[in-house]
């Protein structure tokens, strides 16, 4: 499961939109929605000296050491509906403008940054599907356990989330497409370890051209080698193709974030007009801290693949084969018209 999240927000509440194709049958389906219960929940973090926030807490764990965090969860308002949550951990991994924590890991570098190998989640409450369910105006109480394994992170910070998810409804008809409705509330937990010496370069890798609705991006990844959260905000970028013209320039948000140890995906906009060919191509992105440089390859198979894509109108101009051979004709074309020229000077002066 992936979420989205400002991590400034306080007891983050979602909703995300998880669409899935059902078939109906002609049996009749209720209509669930989320306003038909006036029934919320409700997060309380209990006191302890290293709660910083609300909903925060930044831990300097050490080893043989357990830190037990305790959570309450109340079922408030006028309703008589029982809420179901399922409760799982989840790390930080940025994309672009924003945080996500996520229990799927595969843009994580390093498993030691992984929060959930760090903590356990435990409830009475915990039933055989790992949900939570909650009776109108009743609490829960959940527990945390925070422990080092064997071999944890040595320097930096692993950001974690204890996660609750709570299915709201389901909209759907007959013959139609059935909307989910999931919101998530989240404890955040900071793993605190020693600080870092030597900070390492971010990393810019798998370059591809991306069409979409009015544009045309650049898509790529930042490989964030420290254990630590970086950002690139105002950076300066600058595209150059093969050919040596800038077909893509400006500045990144005021907010590009790079979660400790994680590969994010980036992307930036190409001015209207530029000309893809084949070769090589130069990205430069400029921090207060340094500029870098990444050239990549773009080849003949890559222009092929973007071809087939809907590529936006007046938004790029690929340079194909048969341009390339159009070319070719007209230089022989010039060079061959000097050539006749020149002959029939050199004839005329020989005969005069």
């Amino acid at each position: 499961m992936n979420h989205t999240f400002k991590h400034r927000n306080s007891f983050l509440r979602i909703s995300v939109l998880l669409l899935f194709i059902a078939f109906i049958s002609n049996a009749s389906i209720r209509r669930v929605n989320a306003d038909e219960t006036a029934n919320s929940l409700k997060l309380t973090l209990s006191e302890t000296e290293y709660k910083t926030s609300d909903n925060t807490l930044s831990i300097s764990p050490e080893m043989e050491t357990a830190y037990i965090v305790e959570i309450t969860l109340e079922n408030v308002g006028s309703g008589d509906s029982s809420i179901v949550v399922t409760p799982y951990t989840s790390t930080a991994l940025s994309r672009e403008s924003a945080i996500i924590y996520s229990d799927d890991l595969n843009l994580l570098l390093d498993d030691k940054y992984n929060f959930s190998n760090y903590a356990s989640i435990e409830s009475e409450a915990l039933d055989d599907d790992n949900q939570i369910e909650i009776p109108p105006n009743e609490s829960v109480l959940v527990t945390v356990t925070i422990t080092l394994p064997e071999e944890p992170a040595r320097e930096g910070t692993v950001m974690g989330a204890i996660n609750f998810s709570q299915i709201m409804g389901l909209e759907t008809a007959e013959d139609s497409i059935g909307i989910k409705s999931v919101y998530e509330s989240l404890i955040f937990i900071n793993l605190l370890f020693n600080e870092v010496e030597e900070l390492k370069d971010v990393v810019y890798e798998d370059f591809s051209f991306v069409a979409l609705q009015d544009t045309v991006n650049l898509q790529f990844y930042a490989l964030n080698y420290n254990p630590i959260l970086g950002n690139l905000n105002n950076a300066l970028y600058e595209l150059i193709n093969p050919n040596g013209e800038i077909i893509a320039s400006g500045e990144l948000a005021d907010s590009v974030l790079l979660t400790p140890l994680t590969k994010s995906r980036m992307q930036i906009p190409l001015i209207d007009n530029s000309e893809l060919i084949e070769g090589e191509y130069r990205l430069t992105i400029e921090t207060t801290r340094k500029a870098i440089t990444t050239f990549f390859s773009y080849e003949k198979e890559d222009l092929d693949d973007f071809k087939k894509e809907s590529i936006p109108t007046n938004t790029v101009t690929i340079q194909s084969d048969n341009q390339l051979f159009i070319w070719i004709i007209l230089i022989l074309l010039a060079a061959l018209t000097v050539a006749v020229i020149y002959i029939v000077r050199s004839k005329r002066k020989r005969e005069g």
